[in-house]
């Protein structure tokens, strides 16, 4: 068994070495950084300009009197809103043919008018480019209802400041603690995801190298098949451990920089020190568990063609493990979210969800013992199809064995 040990050992260190001390090892750490920042700011920028393009003006083709109160209105319910306003008014002082007043303005290239609304507040008209049931629709007329029913409390003397509603504000309560650690459950999914995403596919192409130079014989013959596969799985491993050492790193040095713009998750149940270190684990795990299972495929490639031919169909099941996962975020009691911490491949996402959620800690352990097993059992099937497929041996010596044993 040692000896085992000590051949993986050999394995992850050759692999480490070969690839911290690369050049491209400095492309590699840098690369998700420029993407992640570009895509930070091109995302606000869009954003932004899709919150102006798809901004709604309205044509209100009425009185002045008419108009104040729909401006009234519209003040009164905007703050609701939030982030997507109410559509923005301006008047248009009525005159001539109401149709062909209506036509003018959505014709109007300078305006872009997406409605108009005219007649008055009792018989109200709008007119454009919405559905009946639309936003836009639903929206203009909450305004109009608003507008009316403060034109007849005026009328009755019955208006008056509005209701204060006092709060008071309490340490905790369920329903905003379990809401709030449901963000922190879906970021720890999303941070396992991405990761091993971005950095288990390169295990799709991990043997080619050595397959096309023949190294592999000589490695076959001096080592188990296992040991070369969990070496190579130990090394990649960490060498992401080193990736996301220097990105987490650049990121707090960012946020040392920017202070203000550092957001903060809310507290995990398990607390933040015992829900890292599990966040570390489980990544691990999910590591293992998908670059055994892209390690075993891609050993079976025999050129780059191949690997890029496998690397779609793999992305996809990423992303299916990872829909599975976020279906059991609150749900992890239930059929589906017992199945999906069942199920090895989706267990690491879902468990992490679960230790922001709930601060059982024996679950947490019968799952990493789980993850484990499926590991090892991973590595197995991936390198008895390796003999048996590609080394064209079923047991015993292989013919490379034997070749290399004459000489």
């Amino acid at each position: 068994m040692m000896g085992f040990f000590y051949s993986a050992f050999v394995i992850a260190r050759r692999d480490f070495v070969a690839t911290v001390w690369s050049r491209t090892f400095l492309f590699f750490l840098l690369g998700p950084l420029l993407i992640i920042g570009l895509s930070f700011l091109f995302g606000s920028m869009s954003g932004r300009m899709a919150r102006q393009d798809v901004h709604a003006t309205v044509a209100v083709v009425a009185k002045q009197a008419d108009f104040d109160a729909l401006m009234a209105a519209r003040e009164h319910l905007n703050p609701g809103f939030g982030a997507r306003p109410l559509p923005t008014l301006v008047r248009e002082e009525p005159g001539g043919d109401p149709a062909g007043q209506v036509q003018t303005l959505l014709s109007n290239p300078g305006k872009r008018i997406l409605a108009v609304l005219n007649g008055d507040l009792d018989r109200p008209t709008l007119t454009g480019a919405i559905s009946n049931e639309g936003v836009v629709q639903r929206q203009m007329s909450l305004i109009v209802d608003q507008a009316r029913q403060q034109r007849a409390l005026a009328a009755t003397g019955g208006t008056g400041p509005p209701v204060a509603v006092r709060v008071v504000v309490t340490d905790r309560s369920e329903g905003a603690l379990a809401a709030t650690r449901a963000i922190t459950a879906r970021a720890g999914q999303l941070l396992l995801f991405m990761l091993t995403v971005l950095l288990a596919g390169m295990l799709l192409s991990n043997l080619l190298e050595e397959k096309s130079n023949k190294i592999i014989e000589v490695l076959a013959a001096a080592l188990p098949i296992d040991a070369i596969f969990v070496g190579k799985l130990g090394a990649m491993l960490a060498v992401s451990l080193v990736g996301i050492a220097v990105w987490v790193s650049g990121a707090l040095a960012g946020l040392a920089f920017l202070p203000n713009q550092a957001g903060s998750l809310p507290e995990p149940a398990v607390g933040w020190p015992l829900f890292i270190l599990l966040v570390l684990l489980y990544y691990s795990a999910n590591y293992l568990l998908l670059g055994a299972l892209f390690l075993g495929i891609g050993s079976q490639a025999n050129s780059v063609r191949e690997v890029q031919t496998l690397s779609m169909p793999v992305t996809v099941g990423q992303m299916l493990i990872f829909l599975l996962a976020s279906y059991a975020v609150g749900a992890f009691n239930s059929p589906l979210g017992l199945g999906a911490a069942i199920f090895p491949f989706s267990s690491p996402l879902t468990m992490v969800a679960r230790a922001a959620q709930t601060s059982e800690l024996w679950p947490h352990l019968l799952a990493l013992a789980w993850q484990a097993l499926w590991v090892w059992l991973t590595v197995a099937l991936g390198a008895r199809l390796f003999r048996r497929n590609v080394l064209k041996s079923g047991g015993g010596f292989s013919p490379i064995r034997r070749r290399l044993s004459k000489r």
